[in-house]
């Protein structure tokens, strides 16, 4: 473990956290929040501060770290450095499913924090067994993208065809879908530090065999992991740490792309410094995309996934071009 590089990328992570809690349509500065966590803060700039701007930058923080994992995982599983949940269509499976429910539910788009987060996952579980069964088939990883990138614009077509059948819950969905943490609150930050408290745990415990995952099957199962047996665990893992960070941000793409790729580059691809370090990078990196989304077009926020992805398809490409 890079305990010294971990110890840089935590205090640019409290760095972002500060400068999230403070930027909006009223400043907070350094001696607004210090008093605000003493009690001893203004009315107005309390509730700001508790009940908008702390449960978002959790929020952004959570999400992006999830997503970093997830991404950093895919990679190594799919033997392919452009797999990420957004690009192979898993994070669209995901949204699929979750714009099903609310289509079904009577025209909600609000969270509901037992049923989002499951059907979610069924959607994410749907577009990672078709990738898996296609990996075993196909001779070439290139092909595993061009399905995922099939597959997620088939789903995206899906969800905007359902969205015009029905009007009346297209906006709230729509820009759900664009992914951002404007108007999300303790409620959300909740839903997924539930479901956090899950992956996020298992993904670190499970380090040393997300090394092995490069590897063949046979020689994988030489060094004591076979690949087949962990399959379905690996799955469930997964979609536990892309689908709740979808049904409570909207599609986030390209953050398990740049967080874990620049991971590699700054050290090691060893997953005992990968998980931890993707996981506060993708934070620190949402966390500045999200500042940026609210700073640009002030007062207007642009949904966090436009600025993901003008940060992300400059850096799918110079990858592409790598592996050529």
């Amino acid at each position: 473990m890079r305990y010294k590089e971990l110890t840089l990328l935590f205090f640019f992570l409290i760095f972002f956290l500060i400068l999230s809690l403070s930027i909006g349509e009223i400043f907070l500065d350094f001696k607004d929040i210090k008093n605000i966590i003493l009690g001893e803060g203004e009315f107005v700039k309390e509730n700001i501060f508790w009940n908008l701007r702390l449960p978002r930058t959790l929020l952004a923080f959570l999400v992006g770290g999830n997503l970093a994992v997830a991404g950093s995982i895919l990679q190594s599983y799919f033997h392919n450095p452009l797999a990420e949940p957004h690009i192979i269509g898993i994070s669209a499976g995901s949204a699929f499913g979750a714009t099903i429910y609310f289509i079904f539910s009577g025209g909600t788009w609000e969270i509901d924090p037992l049923i989002t987060p499951w059907v979610s996952l069924l959607g994410a579980l749907i577009v990672l067994f078709i990738l898996i069964l296609w990996s075993r088939k196909s001779l070439y990883n290139s092909s595993l993208i061009l399905l995922g990138v099939s597959l997620n614009a088939f789903l995206s077509s899906l969800i905007s065809f359902l969205l015009f059948k029905n009007q009346k819950i297209f906006q709230g969905v729509y820009f759900w879908i664009l992914g951002g943490f404007n108007g999300k609150g303790w409620q959300h930050l909740k839903i997924l530090f539930i479901y956090s408290l899950i992956s996020i745990p298992w993904a670190f415990l499970w380090r040393k065999k997300f090394n092995l995952l490069s590897l063949t099957e046979e020689e994988a199962y030489s060094l004591g992991l076979s690949i087949r047996k962990y399959q379905k665990y690996f799955l469930i893992l997964i979609s536990l740490l892309i689908a709740p960070s979808v049904s409570v941000s909207g599609i986030i793409g390209f953050v398990g792309l740049i967080a874990p790729h620049i991971m590699r580059l700054w050290k090691t691809s060893d997953f005992q410094w990968l998980i931890p370090s993707s996981f506060l990078f993708g934070g620190i990196l949402l966390l500045f995309s999200d500042i940026l989304a609210r700073i640009l077009l002030s007062p207007t926020e642009i949904p966090i996934g436009i600025i993901t992805s003008f940060l992300g398809v400059p850096f799918f490409i110079f990858l592409l071009r790598k592996e050529k």
